[in-house]
């Protein structure tokens, strides 16, 4: 099973078939899954990624793609216009939660920034090392819009992702903007 998720109204083309809605459709992983994106907002263009047996091959910046229990999901990202800087942007921090803040800056080995992340209490228990070490084996961070998991009223529920492109299910509990636990569901 496949399930495709954007933060932006569009429409897919499912290897040439429209589909105004992809949130789970059966695919072989074994074959060639091309998804065009067709925005509906003027501001953003539309682009292709290429799959193939749940690995993203074309457009990688523009789609993670997971397996979690044998099913793949996919989360496509806006592509904007091209605007040319002398600086060097990076539009995908301005948004982040406290959760993708610290996996970012743990995987920076920025850890006064990671440490900013933490509550007290976690601070105590926790050095840069155990941060480093806990992240290990991770390359992204996915937040959770794809499970119908019972949440709970102060967490956020995040995939980490491995080298395999495999996703752990994991539960960030949040107060006052700082991560008070990190527990593995």
């Amino acid at each position: 099973m496949i399930s495709v998720k954007t933060d932006f109204a569009c429409v897919y083309l499912l290897n040439g078939v429209f589909s105004e809605n992809a949130t789970s459709f059966s695919y072989s992983l074994e074959e060639v899954l091309y998804i065009t994106v067709l925005p509906l907002s003027a501001h953003l263009l539309p682009y292709t990624v290429k799959l193939l047996q749940g690995k993203v091959l074309e457009n990688t910046n523009l789609c993670d793609s997971f397996i979690v229990d044998n099913n793949n999901f996919i989360k496509l990202k806006p592509r904007y216009s091209y605007m040319y800087s002398a600086s060097n942007v990076d539009a995908t921090s301005i948004e982040s939660s406290v959760a993708e803040k610290l996996f970012n800056a743990v995987k920076q080995k920025d850890f006064e920034t990671a440490k900013k992340c933490l509550s007290k209490n976690l601070l105590q228990t926790i050095d840069n090392q155990a941060l480093e070490d806990f992240f290990v084996g991770y390359k992204s961070i996915i937040k959770d819009e794809f499970s119908n998991a019972m949440r709970q009223k102060h967490a956020q529920h995040y995939y980490l992702i491995n080298d395999q492109n495999i996703g752990e299910a994991y539960s960030f509990d949040i107060k006052n903007d700082f991560i008070e636990n990190i527990i593995l569901m």
